[in-house]
């Protein structure tokens, strides 16, 4: 096997170091000369300011005098001698009205006036002023410095005294300085290129040893030694290039074991699916069966696995409607599901089924298998009828030992006035108490019996389309005087995208009139109820009643009461438990079978000191 470089144009390594180093000497040196040549020119120009400042003061000191007695002649001396040096290329002397007084090499400006820019404003100067100017003798930069000259003991200036200053020799040393540098820096981008050279070789060698190494690994020799010794990363790259092919060799060596291994896995998926007693059926994402173990065979009454691997599903599983409506919510929704019941009907027995999914994904994370668990639980429900039913003896014994409570009261009541009766039938006062008090403690009596009735019977529902915001309303303004009495504020939230439910308007309106009045009752010293009705849609991966799992209208109803313990919330709903004075303990248990009847549910949120909140869950 021969590599080839395809991609861009290939560059040694060496090359490219000794490349990046000597870009990296040229920026540096040029950076380096760039700063040096702006420092030095600084520094030599404030050399030549403070110098040509000096000589201004000087010539002020010295001509003071003569600008005081106009001494023309003295001046211009003063000026020609001072312009001798070779810096120096004019010396100016303005008296008081700024007329030449002195001007080196110019005896035929004395006694006139300067109209240049620069004159103007240093005439017009009271502080030292220095100012650049082209110098026009030679065209070249120079420096104008400007002194004002006043008597001994006043405030009055008497003159100016002018030094113009050459730059030619600043420039000139600024150039010698530049080839230094030049030179300088010439001699280190050499040595420098000569040393990065040195140093690419010395680094390159043992990695152009380990990339023929690679190349022969490529080819499938995997039996060379690798012995690179440089003491840096390249022998520790060599060292575990070593490393890897010695794994290489061991992880072939693995794989044959491995191999071995997953087969005898393999046996064991196998055995384990045969004799677990669930049920295991995998379908692919068109709903074609892949794997169904003898469990799901012999309780789906299929006989033999291979006949069905590959076939529809719904095809396989048509006399199972519920099981077939089930494995197409999955297929339409693909997503882990919580274990749900249904019922698989045959023709000599009914069976319970308890089934999960879930989805076996890819590397991309799609969807590609759907897996699902079929737990037979028919043995199970049977053993929880017969609880249910051993519990129903039991809630008859407290309902029959409740009811006998509540009627023992009244009984006892009449029970009193039948036994007075003989003695005191002629007494009007007498008759006028027993008229009053036994028709009422028989009603009395009579309601419970048709409250147990409505508890225990059989209803009978007419199911329509119903909006509870109408319900909720007529409960309230059935409520309204209750809730003035009370001294309670009632607060009425309802979304506006709530959808009607299917339910017996007068079993609903009674129910929800029972959580008014409960609410009611439970705060003596008033409060605040609240309603809140709101829509909240299904989650097709969910099917529990009270979740997300189908789109529901819920309803809760809060109360500021004084709560209630979690010892009375596990038996609020039982017939005959009440923690009022007054009351019968009957109407939350109606509340229940009523919701409980129309598919819903009804759940109790309290705390002691924090008030109660009722929550009605009703599908849509």
């Amino acid at each position: 096997m021969k590599l080839s470089w395809k991609g861009p144009r290939f560059i040694p390594l060496r090359y490219r170091y000794i490349i990046m180093t000597a870009c990296m000497l040229v920026f540096l040196l040029s950076t380096l000369a760039m700063v040096i040549d702006f420092l030095q020119s600084r520094t030599i120009r404030r050399q030549l300011e403070k110098r040509g400042l000096a000589i201004a003061q000087s010539l002020a000191a010295t001509s003071i005098s003569d600008l005081l007695t106009y001494n023309y002649v003295a001046l211009e001396r003063t000026a020609n001698r001072a312009a001798q040096d070779p810096d120096i290329v004019s010396v100016i002397f303005h008296d008081k009205e700024g007329k030449v007084a002195g001007f080196s090499g110019r005896p035929d400006l004395q006694n006139t006036f300067l109209d240049d820019t620069i004159s103007r404003k240093i005439l017009t100067s009271q502080q030292p002023i220095i100012q650049p100017v082209s110098l026009q003798a030679d065209n070249q930069s120079g420096l104008d410095i400007a002194v004002p000259v006043f008597p001994p003991g006043s405030d009055e200036r008497w003159g100016m005294v002018r030094v113009r200053l050459s730059l030619a020799s600043m420039y000139l040393q600024i150039g010698q300085i530049k080839w230094v540098i030049l030179i300088i820096g010439f001699i280190a981008l050499v040595f420098g290129t000569l040393v990065s050279t040195w140093t690419a070789r010395r680094i390159t060698k043992p990695l152009d040893k380990l990339v023929s190494f690679t190349q022969e690994a490529a080819r499938g020799n995997l039996s060379q030694e690798i012995r690179i010794r440089t003491g840096d990363e390249v022998q520790v790259l060599a060292s575990n290039f070593d490393v890897m092919i010695r794994e290489i060799i061991a992880h072939r060596e693995q794989l044959e074991t491995q191999l071995l291994e997953i087969k005898r896995l393999q046996r064991y998926t196998e055995k384990l699916l045969t004799t677990m007693n669930d049920g295991l059926l995998t379908l692919d994402m068109t709903g074609k069966i892949s794997t169904i173990n003898p469990a799901a065979g012999l309780l789906l009454d299929i006989i033999g696995d291979r006949p069905v691997k590959g076939q529809q599903a719904s095809h396989t599983l048509i006399n199972y409607p519920a099981l077939n409506g089930y494995l197409q919510q999955v297929l339409e929704h693909p997503g882990d599901r919580n274990p749900q019941e249904i019922q698989l009907r045959g023709e000599n027995d009914d069976r319970s089924i308890l089934i999960s999914s879930s989805i076996l994904r890819d590397r991309k994370n799609q969807p590609q298998e759907i897996i699902l668990n079929l737990h037979d639980i028919t043995t199970l429900k049977k053993l929880e009828a017969s609880m249910r039913q051993a519990e129903r003896l039991a809630a008859l014994g407290t309902l029959a030992a409740g009811m006998a409570h509540e009627i023992r009261n009244p009984l006892s009541s009449i029970k009193t006035f039948v036994q007075l009766l003989p003695k005191k039938i002629e007494k009007p006062v007498f008759l006028e108490k027993f008229q009053r008090t036994v028709p009422r403690e028989l009603n009395r009596i009579n309601a419970l019996v048709e409250d147990l009735l409505d508890l225990s019977r059989v209803p009978k529902y007419v199911y329509q389309s119903t909006h509870l915001k109408t319900l909720l309303e007529q409960a309230l303004d059935a409520t309204d005087a209750q809730l003035q009495a009370g001294h309670i504020q009632c607060r009425f939230e309802i979304a506006d995208d709530m959808p009607p439910v299917r339910a017996d308007a007068n079993q609903l309106a009674r129910a929800i009139h029972n959580l008014i009045r409960n609410a009611i009752q439970a705060m003596p010293q008033g409060g605040m109820l609240r309603i809140i009705a709101y829509f909240h849609p299904g989650d097709p991966s969910q099917a529990e009643p009270g979740t997300a799992g189908v789109d529901q209208v819920i309803v809760v109803f809060e109360d500021t009461g004084p709560g209630i313990s979690a010892a009375e919330i596990e038996n609020i709903f039982n017939p005959f438990f009440t923690t009022k004075d007054k009351g019968t303990g009957l109407g939350l248990a109606i509340t229940h079978k009523v919701i409980t009847e129309h598919g819903g549910q009804i759940e109790v949120e309290s705390a002691l000191g924090e008030g109660s909140r009722f929550v009605v869950y009703l599908p849509v």
